[in-house]
C-alpha cells in the first residue's frame, strides 16, 4: 500500500504539474536586430505566473504558489527576462543532458563488469544496483508491493496506454494547428510509447547476451542487425542537426557514432535486457549531443528545435527524464523502486515528448 499511495500522488502531481507548465503561453519572443514572434499567444509569462508586470506598482501576492515562482526565476536565468529564453541557454542545457547521458554510459559500463565480479556484492554507490542490472530496469522486488499486485512491468505497460489515451484527447483538436506537426509528433510518439510499453506489459523475455556463442552466427548477425535498425535515429539526427547547422559531414558522423554505439553495445554491454536503455541513449546522444557540437551557443536556429508551447516546458521535461534515467538504477534498492520505480523514466519521457506540441 506504501507504493500504491505514494506512487499514485507522485505521479498525479508531476501529470498536473507538467500540464500547467506546457500550457503556459509565452509573449512574443525579440531577438536584439531581429524580431520574431515565435509564440504569438496572449499572455506573457510573468501574466501566466500571476507576476506584476514591470509598469504594475501592485506587490507580488503571497498566496502565489512556491513552484511558479521557481519556474519564474529559472526562466529569467534562462532568457534575462520572463518572455523569452536565449538561445545561449539551450546551448548549456545541451552540454549539460550530454554530459550526464556519457557519464551515465561510463558507470553503466564499469557496473557491467562489476557484476561479472564475484565481490559485486560489496559495490555501493556510484555503480548501479545489482537489481537493476539482472532486471534492466528499477522494479519492486514483490509484485505484492505493487498496485493490484500487477508489478512493476505491467504496470508501466498500463501507465503507458493511459499516457497515450489520454494525450489523444487532450490533443486531437490541435493535429491540424497550421504550422505544426502535432499529428506526426504524437503518432510517432505514440507508436513509440506504445512499442516500449507493450514489451514492459508482456513481460517479453529479454535474458540472454545480444552477441554469443550459444545464438549461433545467423542469430547473432540477425540481433546486431535489429538493433541497427532501431536505432537507426542516430544518423538520421545527427545529419539532421548538421544539416540545419548549414555543416557538411552530417552523414559521415552519423554514420561514425551509429555504429561505435552499436559496438559499444554488442561487446560491451552485451545484455538484451538493456536495448529499450540503449535506445533512449542513443536518441538523446544523437540529438543533443551533435547539437551542442554543430551549432554556435548564440545561434538562434537553436530556438527551431522547440516546437511547443512554451520552450522552458521541453527543457524541464527533458531533464527531468534524463535525470530520471541516471538516478533510476543508482537508488533503486534505497528508495526508487518504493515509488513506482522505472515507471517514471515512461512518463516523463512521454511528457519530454509531448512538450513539443503546440
Amino acid at each position: 500500500m506504501k507504493l500504491l499511495n505514494s506512487s499514485i500522488a507522485l505521479l498525479l502531481l508531476s501529470l498536473a504539474t507538467f500540464s500547467s507548465v506546457s500550457e503556459a503561453k509565452l509573449a512574443p519572443t525579440t531577438f536584439v536586430g531581429k524580431s520574431k514572434a515565435r509564440f504569438p499567444n496572449e499572455a506573457s509569462l510573468s501574466e501566466v505566473l500571476g507576476e506584476p508586470e514591470q509598469k504594475q506598482s501592485h506587490a507580488h501576492p503571497k498566496s502565489k504558489s512556491k513552484s511558479l515562482s521557481a519556474l519564474s526565476s529559472l526562466t529569467r536565468l534562462a532568457g534575462g527576462s520572463a518572455e523569452s529564453v536565449s538561445p545561449a541557454f539551450t546551448y548549456y542545457m545541451d552540454i549539460f543532458w550530454t554530459g550526464l547521458t556519457v557519464v551515465f554510459m561510463a558507470v553503466w559500463l564499469m557496473s557491467m563488469q562489476k557484476f561479472n565480479n564475484s565481490s559485486y556484492e560489496n559495490v555501493k554507490f556510484p555503480f548501479f544496483n545489482k537489481q537493476v542490472l539482472i532486471d534492466g530496469f528499477c522494479l519492486a522486488q514483490e509484485k505484492s508491493e505493487t498496485l493490484f499486485g500487477l508489478g512493476t512491468l505491467k504496470l508501466c505497460g498500463i501507465v503507458d496506454l493511459l499516457l497515450v489515451t489520454f494525450s489523444y484527447f487532450k490533443y486531437k483538436d490541435s493535429f491540424d494547428v497550421e504550422g505544426s506537426n502535432n499529428k506526426l509528433i504524437y503518432f510517432a510518439s505514440a507508436a513509440y510509447t506504445l512499442f516500449h510499453g507493450s514489451i514492459h506489459g508482456f513481460e517479453v523475455d529479454q535474458t540472454g547476451r545480444l552477441v554469443s556463442d550459444e545464438n549461433g552466427l545467423v542469430m547473432n548477425i540477425v540481433g546486431v542487425v535489429v538493433l541497427a535498425l532501431i536505432t537507426a535515429i542516430t544518423p538520421i539526427g545527427i545529419k539532421g542537426n548538421f544539416d540545419q547547422a548549414g555543416k557538411p559531414g552530417g552523414l559521415a558522423t552519423g554514420i561514425a557514432v551509429w555504429l561505435g554505439l552499436v559496438a559499444f553495445y554488442a561487446i560491451g554491454i552485451q545484455e538484451k535486457v538493456f536495448a529499450l536503455t540503449f535506445i533512449n541513449v542513443t536518441i538523446f546522444l544523437s540529438i543533443f549531443g551533435s547539437r551542442a557540437l554543430v551549432f554556435d551557443k548564440d545561434d538562434e536556429k537553436r530556438l527551431d528545435y522547440y516546437k511547443g508551447k512554451t520552450i522552458m516546458a521541453t527543457i524541464l521535461a527533458a531533464t527531468a527524464n534524463i535525470v530520471v534515467m541516471c538516478f533510476e538504477p543508482l537508488v533503486c534498492k534505497n528508495w526508487f523502486a518504493s515509488v513506482g520505480g522505472h515507471i517514471w523514466f515512461d512518463v516523463t519521457l512521454w511528457m519530454l515528448m509531448m512538450s513539443h506540441m503546440k
